[in-house]
């Protein structure tokens, strides 16, 4: 009974009593079920397929969606790990900067200790010339003395002559 089709209840036929149904009714009445039964086939025909229709579209965004879900969480992993290298690349660009920033002020320091030796190193040489100078000047000043005594002591040549005279 479950597989009954249109065209079989169109063809049923049915033993013929006295007193029993009327044929010609009975016939308009299985023609009509038939038809019925024939558009109920046809709608769940129809059911079926827009059923498998809406599925595959059921699994086509199922799979979508899941596709979306792993982009999803590979974008994220590929943004935490972009944020975790420019981090450390941060962190290195900081201690890299920290070293230079040492080494420049060590270079500095360095240099600032020569400059001072050097300063040092000119005060002392100013210092000697200083006290060359001033030897000479002492010097100088001494010979003027000896010189302005011996031109003091000195007699005129004639005064000399007439000493040898007498």
């Amino acid at each position: 009974m479950q597989d009954l089709t249109p065209l079989e209840i169109q063809k049923q036929t049915f033993a013929r009593v006295f007193k029993g149904y009327s044929a010609d009714e009975v016939r308009a009445y299985l023609h009509m079920i038939a038809e019925e039964i024939e558009r109920l086939v046809k709608d769940v025909d129809r059911l079926a397929r827009e059923n498998a229709h809406l599925r595959e579209d059921l699994d086509d965004h199922s799979q979508r969606e899941r596709i979306l879900k792993d982009t999803l969480l590979s974008a994220q992993k590929v943004s935490e790990d972009v944020k975790a290298n420019a981090r450390k690349e941060a962190e290195l660009i900081v201690k890299d900067a920290e070293l230079l920033a040492e080494r420049v002020l060590s270079q500095a320091m360095q240099r600032v200790g020569d400059i001072e030796r050097a300063i040092l190193d000119l005060r002392i040489e100013r210092k000697d010339a200083r006290n060359k100078v001033q030897a000479m000047l002492d010097t100088m000043q001494q010979l003027l003395a000896l010189d302005a005594e011996q031109e003091a002591n000195e007699q005129p040549i004639t005064s000399i002559f007439r000493a040898s005279s007498s």
